[in-house]
């Protein structure tokens, strides 16, 4: 079985515990690295799968999974929760403020409880998703956009996301419902806002009027539609003082 491994050393618990767990599972399949390589058809090489069992740094998932089926027919599934409690714990974020699917309302509620998840699932490297997600799905530049706020999934998209971060198939409509108050939310907000300009251009009869109004250009929507409202009623009462004046 070759020299004793060196005792696992981190300050990360739940790489500590997938350490342990890829050790053990070798252990009874009672193989080398150098047998556990060669049934991974040298994919990946001795060293490679001895520093994943390491707990020097995290492994790629992907080395996780072939490490664990080539020590026999298993699940790799408690493999991959110690990996991403690993790789949570590692990235430190705290999103437990997030809120769930169902309490979901607007597209920044969606994000964040989007974000909490990926974080949740372990951070992975969006490369990394975009390859476990099929060609064509999961565009790792999409995931990016929505992750920073400026854009949202799609909902084959969305589906291809909650898939690969393990998030159970039961809860997929919860998240499907959400990305569908948020879509109808959205559009309403969107014509309404656009009703109102088309209400506020029609009454731009004066300079002072169109002064007022360059100044909501730019504005956030829930704030351009709000100031909207209130400019109307300034641009009426603008019109009727030139009226008096002429």
């Amino acid at each position: 079985m070759g020299r004793p491994e060196k005792p696992i050393r981190t300050l990360n618990p739940n790489l500590m515990m997938l350490a342990t767990y890829l050790r053990e599972t070798r252990a009874e399949a009672g193989i080398t690295y150098a047998d556990l390589a060669a049934r991974t058809r040298h994919l990946y090489s001795a060293t490679t799968l001895q520093r994943a069992a390491s707990g020097e740094r995290i492994p790629r998932l992907e080395v996780v999974e072939a490490y664990v089926l080539a020590c026999g027919p298993r699940s790799t599934e408690r493999a991959r929760r110690l990996w991403r409690q690993a790789r949570s714990y590692e990235h430190g974020a705290n999103y437990t403020n997030a809120p769930r699917p169902r309490l979901v309302e607007s597209a920044a509620d969606l994000r964040a409880a989007l974000r909490a998840t990926y974080h949740k699932a372990g951070a992975m490297p969006l490369r990394e998703m975009e390859r476990r997600a099929g060609l064509g799905r999961l565009p790792r530049t999409t995931v990016r956009r929505m992750l920073g706020g400026t854009t949202m999934l799609d909902q084959e998209q969305l589906r291809s996301f909650l898939t690969v971060c393990d998030v159970p198939e039961r809860d997929h409509q919860d998240w499907l419902d959400a990305w569908t108050r948020v879509w109808k939310r959205s559009t309403v907000d969107e014509l309404h806002e656009r009703k109102l300009m088309d209400e506020m251009t029609v009454r731009l009869t004066t300079p002072a009027a169109k002064a007022i109004s360059r100044q909501l250009m730019g504005r956030p929507p829930s704030v351009k539609q709000f100031n909207i409202r209130r400019t109307l009623s300034r641009i009426d009462e603008l019109n009727e003082d030139t009226t008096r004046v002429g």
